[in-house]
């Protein structure tokens, strides 16, 4: 798993370049992967079916037998009987559909999943873990704003698609919608999951009064510099505003399993500039 996670990590940006900058080599490699890979899986007591000839999550799943270890075990940590977990950039559920579970017949779990296909595999994860209930499965993204927007598809990698422009990609219409327009005044949210591929400056915009209403908040979320400014922020704003809103920063690293609380500045010295790790974002870490 480290062995996979650092390869991955480290070879992530320069693969994403050739198979972008190079349509054949893409094909061949999309089509070989989809013919020998795995799709089917069992994760925290739960079937999943994830796409086939993904460079990405069905990818590291395959080849390890895991996924974001870690991090799961850090959402189960603050998910309790009765907690509220939002899913922001779901996929096909891999932590929504669980956290189900978690949270238990007084919880409640809320996913977004902007892409139509990813969004097909989510709901059949739910209906086939009989997770129905309890659960709000809604096909949009999570921005700043309540709007139409175009969101760049990845050919190779389905947990990849962004909404900012980038060469060669298709674009296709989703909705965005805020947090603050989507819970009301003074809605409890306990977790949150983000992983939008570089749009999470605008997603905590969107999101700031939820944030001041629930101080006990936590969010877990992927921080790649990189992505944040071809979305048009940087990094360090991003957790300037954060910390504004009084939360710390705690890396947690999948690859080698290190979870420790760090400054910012020192969050920007260890995460890699092209690359990504996940941040557990809290007022009381």
């Amino acid at each position: 798993m480290i062995t996979f996670g650092k390869l991955r990590r480290s070879l992530a940006p320069a693969v994403r370049r050739v198979f972008e900058c190079c349509p054949p080599i893409r094909v061949i490699a999309v089509k070989l992967l989809a013919f020998i890979q795995k799709t089917t899986f069992t994760r925290c007591g739960c079937q999943f079916e994830l796409p086939k000839g993904d460079f990405g999550v069905t990818l590291e799943l395959d080849s390890t037998g895991e996924y974001e270890p870690l991090t799961t075990a850090t959402i189960l940590e603050y998910l309790k009987e009765g907690s509220v977990f939002v899913d922001i950039g779901a996929h096909v559920g891999l932590f929504s559909v669980p956290a189900m579970k978690w949270v238990g017949d007084l919880g409640r779990v809320i996913a977004f999943e902007p892409h139509p296909d990813n969004f097909a595999l989510l709901l059949k994860n739910v209906e086939a873990n009989g997770a129905t209930e309890g659960i709000s499965v809604e096909n949009a993204a999570v921005s700043n704003c309540n709007e139409p927007l175009t969101l760049y598809t990845s050919a190779f990698n389905t947990g990849d698609h962004q909404v900012y422009p980038t060469s060669g990609r298709k674009g296709i219409d989703i909705q965005c919608v805020s947090l603050d327009s989507y819970f009301g005044k003074s809605e409890r949210v306990d977790v949150i999951k983000m992983d939008v591929q570089g749009a999470e400056g605008a997603a905590f915009e969107g999101m700031r009064r939820v944030l001041q209403e629930n101080p006990k908040i936590v969010v877990i979320w992927e921080l790649s510099p990189s992505q944040l400014e071809a979305f048009g922020t940087t990094a360090e704003a991003v957790l300037d505003f954060l910390q504004s809103l009084g939360f710390s920063s705690t890396i947690i690293d999948d690859v080698t399993g290190l979870k420790e609380q760090v400054t910012d500045a020192e969050l920007l010295n260890r995460c890699p500039h092209d690359s990504y790790i996940n941040v557990l974002s809290s007022r009381h870490a």
